[in-house]
């Protein structure tokens, strides 16, 4: 049996685990009686309530369930060989498979405030932007000098510097330069599984003090973060994204990144936690 092979199985057995653990989760937490179902939405009630007087500002939280998929992609180089097809610039491949590149003549002209005017126009120019057409503007990832363009999967953007294009912008309105990953060959393994609601997401980080008191919810999102990458693939799964900032303490003002796996609720953080940076509020994300 090839390593392939092998890698595959332990991919589909380790799928088949977490889906199984998540459907056992569903009947201990939902699966109840009508009077448990109510007391869980009066024990949510009462935490929401909780939170606000906790000085954590945010608004009504929505309690609606989603759906998302796993998403599987390739782990290879097939990026590089594309690379001599893009013209006047400088490219850098780097050895995590992304790659940044460095434009011959500046673009100039970009508005600060609506940068997808004229960014559009060049991501889905091919000879500028490798597979720029699978690519969207992104306002909540970008800032006054980084302009964010997330790839898009069936069912939603991947929230990854693995599927990322970043354009570094000048004061004054121009680009000089970009980073860019690229996720090949991405397809559901599965059919759509049910998601926990952004409600639920807050609260669970709320119950787990990731969230600080005096403190304000600045904006949510359901994407696609990598779950956990093999030799030859990655797999990425719907998460919450939570983006705060504290009015005090040693971080005040930093925009800083939760995350929260919204098949099971768990926090996701270690080395794929999603990286907070202070200043205009750009949020960076590692993984």
């Amino acid at each position: 049996m090839d390593f392939r092979r092998i890698e595959w199985l332990f991919l589909v057995a380790f799928i088949a685990i977490d889906i199984f653990l998540f459907a056992a989760f569903q009947r201990d937490t939902t699966g109840q009686t009508e009077t448990a179902s109510s007391r869980s939405v009066d024990s949510d009630t009462t935490i929401v309530k909780e939170m606000r007087a906790d000085d954590i500002k945010f608004s009504t939280p929505s309690k609606k369930s989603g759906e998302g998929y796993y998403i599987s992609t390739s782990n290879n180089d097939s990026v590089k060989s594309s690379l001599t097809s893009l013209t006047d610039q400088t490219v850098r491949y780097q050895s995590d498979g992304t790659f940044t590149s460095t434009f011959k003549a500046a673009i100039n002209g970009v508005d600060t405030k609506h940068p997808d005017q004229v960014l559009d126009e060049v991501v889905h120019n091919g000879s500028l932007i490798l597979n720029g057409d699978q690519y969207k503007y992104n306002a909540q990832l970008s800032s006054h000098n980084t302009i964010v363009y997330t790839q898009r999967v069936t069912g939603g953007q991947i929230y990854s510097k693995f599927g990322e294009i970043r354009f570094s912008l000048t004061n004054t309105g121009s680009v000089t330069g970009y980073s860019q990953g690229y996720l090949p060959g991405a397809k559901t393994l599965r059919e759509k599984t049910d998601t926990i609601s952004e409600r639920k997401a807050l609260i669970w980080l709320y119950q787990y003090n990731q969230i600080a008191n005096n403190s304000k919810i600045v904006w949510t999102k359901l994407a696609y973060t990598r779950y956990f990458n093999l030799k030859n693939s990655s797999v990425y799964i719907p998460t919450w994204i939570i983006a705060y900032k504290a009015d005090s303490g040693n971080n005040a003002g930093v925009l800083q990144l939760k995350r929260v796996n919204a098949f099971t609720g768990a926090i996701l953080n270690s080395d794929s936690s999603v990286k907070s940076v202070s200043g205009t509020g750009t949020a960076t994300t590692s993984e």
